[in-house]
């Protein structure tokens, strides 16, 4: 697996590293959790690759090869900028799709891009709430120690012990997760429904997160909206890489009409 970097904040995923260039009618675009990089997304990548012409990773400040910048003000600041990048460095038809705080940033992107005439096919959301029913609190994140940030960072990010018990390690490891926590707390969506499709996804064992959870996000598209629960949990994807892949790949030609695409049945409902 290579990545190359296209700017600051956009790099690209090449499976191959002497894969040929081609022309780009679909550009599917990865953004990570809070707390991650580039590279921390590295299961999904090679999964989605043959969705697309060409597959990219978002890259956040403050850490990676970023770790000297400051972290960005609010999310919709990071959209913003990041827009432009994916505006300026793509062509084709986008596939937006981000896990837990890159959920909300794609949504976010998806705004910004449509508006600026670009044809989002779909946009993915793993593992995140909408604003009406997020619980965080600003005021209690920013009293978090150490030692919780450590929990958190062991639980639920796969931080290695190696990372943890490296003082200095930790410390850029705590920030980042720490301000991208921050970002997701403050954060209001846009107000004005998209229009794109769009396939919202998350674990089934998830503590924070049910099937109407995923739901609250169909009355903020015009477009239609696929849910569906998979086995796991926040982080499901890792054990089920191929399998999101796959999924993405078969909502595609199936939103490219005119009706609803068919709703999967949750894990939930299954039962």
């Amino acid at each position: 697996m290579a990545l190359e970097p296209i700017t600051r904040g956009l790099w690209r995923y090449r499976g191959d590293a002497s894969e040929p260039s081609r022309p780009t009618t679909r550009t599917v675009v990865v953004a990570p959790y809070g707390g991650g990089s580039a590279y921390s997304v590295h299961e999904l990548l090679r999964h989605l690759a043959p969705t697309a012409d060409e597959t990219l990773v978002l890259q956040y400040p403050a850490r990676g090869p970023r770790i000297g910048e400051p972290p960005t003000a609010s999310l919709h600041d990071l959209a913003d900028q990041l827009a432009q990048d994916i505006d300026q460095h793509t062509t084709g038809n986008l596939v937006l799709l981000g896990h837990s705080l890159g959920g909300l940033l794609c949504f976010e992107l998806a705004h910004r891009l449509t508006r600026s005439g670009r044809h989002v096919e779909l946009l993915v959301i793993s593992s995140a709430l909408p604003t009406a029913f997020r619980k965080l609190r600003a005021d209690e994140i920013e009293s978090r120690g150490v030692e919780q940030w450590v929990a958190v960072l062991r639980a639920e990010n796969g931080v290695t012990e190696e990372i943890l018990d490296d003082p200095e390690m930790r410390r850029l490891a705590i920030q980042a997760l720490r301000s991208d926590t921050l970002l997701a707390a403050r954060h209001v969506e846009s107000p004005q429904p998209l229009t794109c499709p769009m396939f919202v996804v998350a674990g089934d064992a998830d503590p924070d997160i049910t099937s109407e959870h995923l739901r609250g996000w169909e009355e903020l598209t015009l477009g239609p909206a696929t849910t569906v629960l998979l086995p796991g949990d926040h982080f499901y994807y890792r054990d089920r890489a191929a399998q999101l892949g796959d999924l993405i790949r078969q909502q595609l030609p199936l939103l490219c009409g005119t009706g609803s695409a068919p709703m999967y049945p949750t894990q939930e409902e299954d039962g």
